[in-house]
């Protein structure tokens, strides 16, 4: 910078581990504490490096693991993240910290809301209703009608509540060119595709304020967007998603 130290300047400093204990035998500063949840730079060490080559391997490994069918997606998330703590690229803390109370608690609800929504024979109604509508659409009008109905509801609740509740919906939707597994490839976009509102997403929320954004932006660039995204996906998902895949047999 071009201005001279003073006497009272507070200083922010990005130091490693021992930069503490080493100048608190030293009067160059008065006062020296840590920030508050922060931590130093792991950029240095020899060690760090190959932290971070296992964190890509370990990555890449439970990737290949759960596309094989050798493990399950909970399987393989559980034994990479206790391996992650092992080999120190993350503090338990670290851990415990990066998981999101709000989402958690928004998906769990939703499975109960999905639960209650099949039991009281809602989702069927629901599904009779976009079956006959559908049905004067064509296979890509249905698949096109599931994607902006999972769209728009995508963008007041959170995208893992819409996919949960519209699972129990689709999954009941029978009909003769659009197989379940293209229904439900549709549900899993349109939850993604939350473009019309800054609510949906937190991106969306962490840009509006920042970036001057007014509500109407989200809406008059997002709709056109989210019309061409449906489109698009409802026109590949019917060709290259064809049925669904064959139930495995009972066990003897």
């Amino acid at each position: 910078g071009g201005g001279a130290i003073q006497v009272g300047d507070a200083l922010l400093m990005e130091a490693g581990v021992d930069f503490v204990r080493e100048r608190r035998a030293f009067y160059d500063f008065l006062l020296i504490r840590y920030v508050p949840n922060s931590a130093p730079p792991r950029l240095s060490t020899r060690m760090d490096h190959l932290r971070r080559v296992a964190a890509g391997v370990l990555f890449g490994a439970a990737v290949c693991a759960m596309a094989c069918g050798v493990v399950s997606m909970l399987t393989a998330s559980v034994l990479t993240s206790f391996a992650l703590i092992w080999i120190q690229c993350i503090t338990v803390e670290q851990a415990f910290a990066s998981i999101k109370g709000r989402v958690v608690l928004a998906t769990v609800a939703a499975y109960g809301l999905g639960d209650g929504l099949s039991s009281t024979v809602v989702t069927d109604v629901v599904a009779e209703g976009v079956v006959d509508f559908g049905s004067r659409l064509g296979p890509i009008g249905v698949l096109f009608l599931v994607f902006m109905i999972t769209s728009a509801m995508s963008c007041i609740v959170s995208n893992q509540a819409t996919a949960i509740i519209l699972y129990d919906v689709v999954k009941h939707c029978k009909m003769e060119d659009v197989s379940t597994l293209q229904l439900v490839v549709m549900v899993v976009l349109g939850a993604s595709s939350s473009f019309m509102t800054p609510f949906g997403y937190q991106t969306n929320l962490m840009v509006w304020k920042q970036g001057g954004y007014q509500f109407r932006d989200y809406t008059r660039m997002g709709t056109p967007l989210t019309l061409v995204t449906g489109l698009l996906a409802s026109v590949l998902c019917y060709l290259l998603v064809k049925q669904d895949p064959p139930t495995p047999p009972n066990p003897p």
